[in-house]
Order: structure tokens, then C-alpha cells, then sequence
């Protein structure tokens, strides 16, 4: 694969070192791209020597190959000449590899008088690519990476965070996995999660202001005192505390958890739901973790859009057979899994109303972020960052929340077009896994240091309240 990370023009300007080094690192990045020259060089330095940094050159002869790698390519094309040429010349002939090519000669325009989407450029690129472009995806900066389509064989990817969007302040940061097959795995974040602004009660004042006092990495404040950062100006004494535990959490790569907090004592089972979108007609794919049981991982697929009751009545007749009293964990659950699955199992399948209803919940999301019971690692609190922040490798199969519900709903419109099942099991169980990971790292964490009349508050070893449970 080829990991390709594109900064917009407000994100690069602003990029600090520290952000562009946690950029390429968070993303692992091959090709760094930007459209501003003046910014190439800063970034250069900023950046580890085996990341290729490339811009836009107008003025550049031919198309220029950025990235190789076993018969997978991305190469840059500023005119229809060079594409012209570089197609001919260098595409013609291949046959088992696939192209990606970057250019801004493709862009999106949206009719709001009509509702219509027309390909700017669409003629000219065409008869420049010849009949290459079946061994070829169009990467545009013309089009958010949100954006992909087919025009008549030709596959159109956008790549460049905010392209739609006419705002100064656009600064995104846009990461496209490029793979053997032509597909594009997406992620798009701002620029403030990364670097200095990804720090706990830090955002871009307060950076300049611990830039300017020294503060310009976040090993630089995880090793200082909290009383030393309290006497800069706007930084009180709580804050300071905060920004430090923040950017040690962020360095060290472990969580840190209040001395009176605990999680649960039962070993609880932990449940990912699968759904057609946020407000959703179907939970079609449920997976379950159970690991007191010998079979421990469970996954109940519906693979029948007009049937919405089957996936989660097979889930909760067997969640009847677990051990009573042990909690269901779900991260975030309280915000999605928990209301998704009560909302549909009073209108699918009622009979199994009482058993829901009588099993505890418990959402590590709510208990860490909402309820400050923990300081989690991660430049955002989502599952993905912060499991692998914790140092878990996922099991790399292309998709996200996002993804797999467009599909699914793509899919239920024309059930003629199987979706690979059996991927969208693996990644259901990745996140299932990833939550345990997390909920057991979570368990072993130390304590966050806490000051009480000048000494450290001793642990509590209390269980989880009430009030981190729901019925």
C-alpha cells in the first residue's frame, strides 16, 4: 500500500513541527502533499527524511512518479500534456499493476438549481488518458475525500480535505490509503488534534503561548511541573495539571485513571453493532465477545434487509443464555448501541424486551471522557485512536463505521451486489477486540497523581457506580 496525506492550503500554513511530525506519524505516511512551495521546505525538516514531501508544480515538465511499490504507483500530473505523455509512454504497456493519479485537472461541481454533479474536465482528461484508464484511479484535489465515483469506467477519488468548502479556517488534514486494488481507504481530521492542540485545555492561543515559553513539543510539558506551567499567564493551577497529565497520557502511549475510579468486577462482554447509518432501519451485524465462555467470540449477521428482527433476536437469545449480572460493554454504547438496540427490539422483536432491559451497561467512553474518570492516549478519544495509542495493530480491512453503513445501504437498494460479508464480520470483531483491548488496559492502568494538602490521594478500590450503569 502507499499512504498518501494531504494537507490543505489553511493546514499548511498553520502546520507547526510538532503537528506535521504527529501528522505523518499518526497516518503512517509515504507521500506528504501540499499545493504551497512556500511551505515545502519547512516541511522537509519537519518531517522524518523517509517521508517524500511533494507540492504542486505547475511549471514541472513531465508527471513525476511520488511513490512505488510492487506494482502499485501515484504519480502527479499538472496538465493534460504531461498526462498525455505519461500515459502513452509509461502506461500503455502495464497490465498487472494499478496507477493512482494525483492531479487538479478533475473537479466537482455541484448544479443547485438542478441537484446534478457534473466532472469538470471530464473530456479533456479522458482523451489524455487514453485507454489506460482501466489500470487507473483519478486522485483529485478538486473533491473532498468523501467523494468517489465512476464516470463511465473512469474512478474518480477526491483527496483534498474542505475542497467544497470556501473558508479560511478549513484546516484538514486528509489521509488516503492507496491499495493493490484500486480502492481508497480515507480518514480526514483538523489540524488541532495534532501536535501541541491535541493536548487536554490547549487550543491555538494557548499553543503560541507555551510555544513562545519554550513548551513547543508535548514531551516538553509532560516533563515539567504543573506549579512551573502555572505561572504563565491564562494557565491556572488546575489547567496546568490538566495540560500535563494530557501530554504525558499522550507520550507514554497509556492511559491514566482517577485514584476513586474502578471499572466493573464481572467480566463483562463486549458488543459492536453494525447499523445502515446513524438514524437506521437494521442492525444487521452484531459481534459479541464472551471470553468466559470456550466458543468467546460470537457474530450475528442478517444479510436480508426486510428481515431486521433476525440479527438481533439470535444476539439476545444468547445473551439470555450468559451469566446473569454481567455487564454489556459497548464504547460509546450509551450515544449508539444501547438506544439503537432498545429502539429496535421494542419494534422488531418485543419478546425480547425484559432481557435487554435487565442487563447492566457499561459505557467505557461515557466513564473515561464524559465522567473524567480517566485520561485516555490518542490525538482523538474514538476506539481506533486510542487502542492504538495503547499499541494495539488492528486487523487491516480498509473499512470504517462510515463505510461499511454506505455499503450496506448501497447494498440493500440492490441485493444483486453481494457485499464481502465476511470482511465486514472481520472488521466488526477488530472493534469488538479493540474494546477489550482497551477495557483491559484500562484495568492495569496507574493512577493519575492527584494532590490532597500537599500528598497523593490514595487509591480508591471501590467498583463503578451506579450512576456508570443503565438499564
Amino acid at each position: 500500500m502507499i499512504g498518501l496525506t494531504v494537507l490543505s492550503e489553511a493546514a499548511s500554513r498553520r502546520c507547526t513541527a510538532s503537528q506535521a511530525a504527529d501528522v505523518v506519524d499518526r497516518f503512517d505516511t509515504d507521500v506528504l502533499y501540499v499545493r504551497s512551495a512556500e511551505r515545502e521546505r519547512f516541511l522537509r525538516e519537519a518531517v522524518p527524511d523517509a517521508i517524500a514531501v511533494a507540492r504542486y508544480e505547475p511549471q514541472s515538465p513531465t508527471a513525476e512518479v511520488l511513490a512505488a511499490d510492487d506494482g502499485l504507483s501515484l504519480v502527479a500530473a499538472t496538465s493534460f500534456g504531461e498526462l498525455r505523455a505519461y500515459a502513452s509512454e509509461q502506461l500503455s504497456e502495464r497490465t498487472d499493476s494499478v496507477t493512482f493519479v494525483l492531479s487538479d485537472l478533475l473537479a466537482v461541481s455541484l448544479d443547485l438549481t438542478r441537484l446534478e454533479a457534473e466532472l469538470v474536465g471530464l473530456e479533456k482528461y479522458r482523451e489524455a488518458l487514453g485507454e489506460a484508464n482501466d489500470r487507473t484511479v483519478q486522485l483529485t484535489t478538486g473533491a473532498t475525500p468523501s467523494y468517489r465515483r465512476e464516470w463511465d469506467g473512469l474512478v474518480v477519488q477526491g483527496v483534498m480535505p474542505g475542497a467544497s468548502e470556501q473558508r479560511e479556517d478549513s484546516s484538514g488534514v486528509a489521509h488516503a490509503e492507496l491499495r493493490p486494488d484500486g480502492g481508497v481507504r480515507t480518514e480526514t481530521r483538523s489540524l488541532g488534534t495534532f501536535g501541541l492542540e491535541a493536548v487536554a485545555d490547549v487550543g491555538p492561543r494557548r499553543a503560541e503561548t507555551l510555544r513562545d515559553e519554550g513548551f513547543d513539543t508535548r514531551a516538553k510539558l509532560a516533563d515539567t511541573n504543573p506549579h512551573d506551567l502555572a505561572r504563565l499567564e491564562g494557565i491556572g493551577r488546575t489547567t496546568a495539571q490538566t495540560i500535563v497529565e494530557s501530554a504525558t497520557v499522550l507520550e507514554t502511549g497509556s492511559a491514566r485513571v482517577e485514584p476513586t475510579a474502578s471499572l466493573p468486577a464481572p467480566e463483562p462482554i463486549f458488543v459492536d453493532i453494525e447499523t445502515d447509518g446513524l438514524d437506521p432501519s437494521i442492525v444487521w451485524l452484531i459481534g459479541a465477545l464472551d471470553r468466559s465462555a470456550d466458543s468467546e467470540y460470537a457474530s450475528f449477521l442478517e444479510t436480508d434487509p426486510s428481515r431486521p428482527e433476525r440479527a438481533l433476536g439470535r444476539f439476545l437469545r444468547w445473551l439470555a443464555d450468559a451469566d446473569p449480572g454481567r455487564p454489556v460493554v459497548a464504547y460509546n454504547g450509551r450515544n449508539f448501541d444501547f438506544p439503537i438496540i432498545e429502539e429496535h427490539v421494542a419494534e422488531h422483536c418485543p419478546e425480547h424486551a425484559n432481557t435487554w432491559a435487565s442487563v447492566p451497561k457499561f459505557d467505557p467512553y461515557r466513564w473515561a471522557v464524559e465522567r473524567n474518570n480517566a485520561v485516555l492516549p490518542g490525538l482523538t478519544n474514538t476506539l481506533e485512536d486510542v487502542a492504538s495509542a495503547l499499541g494495539r495493530e488492528s486487523d487491516e480491512t480498509g473499512l470504517t463505521g462510515e463505510v461499511v453503513g454506505r455499503r450496506y445501504r448501497r447494498y440493500a437498494e440492490n441485493p444483486e451486489r453481494e457485499l464481502d460479508w465476511d470482511r465486514h464480520e472481520r472488521y466488526c470483531e477488530d472493534d469488538v477486540r479493540a474494546l477489550a483491548f482497551v477495557y483491559d488496559r484500562l484495568e492495569e492502568a496507574d493512577s493519575l497523581e492527584r494532590e490532597a494538602d500537599g500528598e497523593q490521594s490514595e487509591p480508591n478500590t471501590s467498583q463503578g457506580t451506579l450512576a456508570d450503569f443503565s438499564r
